[in-house]
């Protein structure tokens, strides 16, 4: 090789090793410093993130229920009412909606995608996400369409808390935090837009707490309340991608970003995702694409 190209090959080694390093550092700082991952789980986290406690694999065990998890639809009407078919088809009896059911937040969109539910013929439960209250400038839209923002459902036999954290900049309402702490002991899972504690920090991701330092930590609060009770898992969206992590601090709590369903702003296919939960408290989150 010529010296010339020695030094070439010097010089693209020593910026890819810069790069790592740089992207090594925004994974340190983003969540040890912030507070989401404890050195002891550092390297699991990194290398073995999907193998540990994983629900991803079904069992053959007795189920007892079977719930749809659409998120970021945002007014892709098509594909929103293809999840709806697909988990009816699947056995679902009860869909949750992460939020971003609309592309602006225009009450028309609202109506829509209530039709679209009432027509599935399933129970549909839905958060609003932070597109929701663009036009609306608020709740207001989601509001009168949808009813609660945030509510604690009893299912056949489970309990799910729906909590709405889609304000970026304000967060949780003190009335809201109240509920949220006194309906924390009845959940099995927990639903949100936002996501409190995901794999996809390492280059900056969106979550909640991003814009907002009182927010971030409110998400910090929040997550604590959630790992002292029983929940099983928390569910988020918002960053069009699906991923898996077991907490740091309770391995017997994972968090879940379910993927995008809308066809234009996607990381990845269209996808949802498929809770089945067996009769042990057990479960299995199949993810879907399309």
């Amino acid at each position: 090789m010529s010296l010339n190209g020695c030094i070439i090959s010097g010089c693209s080694a020593s910026c890819l090793f810069l790069i790592l390093l740089i992207i090594l550092t925004v994974f340190l700082f983003k969540n040890i410093i912030g507070g989401q991952v404890s050195f002891e789980r550092l390297g699991s986290l990194m290398f073995d993130k999907n193998t540990r406690n994983s629900n991803l694999m079904p069992k053959d065990k007795p189920i007892s229920q079977i719930i749809a998890i659409i998120s970021d639809s945002e007014s892709d009407w098509e594909y929103l009412d293809l999840a709806l078919f697909e988990a009816k088809s699947r056995g679902a009896t009860d869909i949750v909606h992460l939020g971003d059911i609309t592309k602006l937040g225009v009450l028309e969109d609202f109506v829509v995608a209530k039709d679209l539910f009432i027509k599935s013929g399933l129970s549909v439960y839905p958060v609003p996400g932070d597109r929701d209250l663009w036009k609306s400038k608020g709740l207001d839209g989601f509001q009168r369409i949808f009813g609660k923002s945030y509510q604690l459902v009893d299912l056949s036999n489970i309990s799910i808390l729906l909590i709405d954290n889609s304000d970026e900049f304000e967060g949780l309402d003190p009335i809201q935090v109240g509920f949220v702490i006194d309906s924390l002991s009845d959940a099995d899972f927990v639903f949100l837009h936002n996501p409190i504690y995901s794999e996809s920090l390492l280059l900056g991701s969106k979550g909640m707490g991003e814009y907002s330092l009182e927010v971030e930590e409110q998400r910090k609060v929040l997550l604590n309340l959630i790992r002292k009770s029983n929940v099983r898992a928390v569910f988020a969206g918002d960053q069009h991608k699906f991923s898996e992590v077991v907490d740091a601090e309770r391995e017997a709590l994972s968090h879940y970003v379910v993927g995008a369903i809308n066809s234009e702003r996607n990381l990845e296919r269209p996808n949802m995702s498929i809770l089945t939960v067996y009769t042990d408290g057990d479960y299995y989150v199949e993810k879907i694409s399309f």
